[in-house]
């Protein structure tokens, strides 16, 4: 018992390592070939950054002469347009991002339910792997910037998990299997009391009629 209880509780660990890896694996994937547009412009942003440093050092724009003024603002109105546009395709990767995790994770659980009865752990750990994984992309969309986009790929997160999970839990329980062995069951137990009620009425019928009055009085003449 001790045995089977530290087996479980390892295959148990080893599922959710699976679990951890598959979203590990996922996440890192999908950021290596897609990457983040923030880098480029925040390369972007330094050097423009650089560049009005070098006209008004001492960050004092009153100091500036009118043509440092102009200088200065012109390199302000390129920082706030490239804010502008690094927002927008910020929002846009996050939306890309949170798509493409959630298919992933679709994906990974489907895997999952294919020979779950012979591949428990296994099973198991896709399946946990594929959850945190469509965690994790609906956590992106949040940065996506539209609410449309927010609830299309929540509503469809929340489909494929309810769907798979009734496929796994529910749908590919042996139910019929399960009823016939308690049938047998049932029926073994009730035949065994009607022997163990057999032979309890038969010794009570040996031991009245060693007790009958006739049967005393065969035993004197005798």
């Amino acid at each position: 018992m001790a045995r089977d209880r530290q087996r479980d509780a390892l295959q148990t660990i080893f599922s959710f390592f699976v679990g951890l890896m598959v979203l590990a694996f996922i996440g890192v994937g999908v950021n290596t070939f897609y990457k983040s547009p923030d880098q480029k412009f925040n390369d972007q942003m330094q050097k423009l950054n650089r560049q009005q440093m070098d006209i008004n050092p001492k960050g004092d724009p009153a100091q500036l002469s009118a043509s440092d003024r102009a200088k200065y603002n012109a390199l302000q109105d390129r920082i706030d347009a490239l804010q502008k546009v690094q927002q927008a395709e910020t929002e846009l990767w996050a939306r890309n991002t949170s798509i493409v995790l959630v298919l992933f994770a679709t994906l990974v659980m489907g895997v999952s339910l294919i020979r779950s009865e012979q591949l428990k752990v296994l099973s198991n750990g896709l399946l946990l792997g594929g959850l945190f994984t469509m965690l994790y992309g609906t956590g992106w969309v949040i940065f996506s910037g539209s609410s449309t986009a927010r609830f299309l790929v929540v509503l469809f997160a929340l489909v494929v998990t309810i769907g798979l999970g009734y496929l796994k839990f529910v749908r590919g329980r042996p139910m019929v299997p399960a009823m016939v062995g308690h049938a047998e069951v049932d029926e073994a137990a009730v035949g065994t009391l009607g022997a163990r009620v057999a032979a309890l009425e038969a010794r009570q019928a040996a031991a009245a009629a060693a007790l009958a009055p006739g049967a005393e009085v065969g035993a004197h003449e005798d």
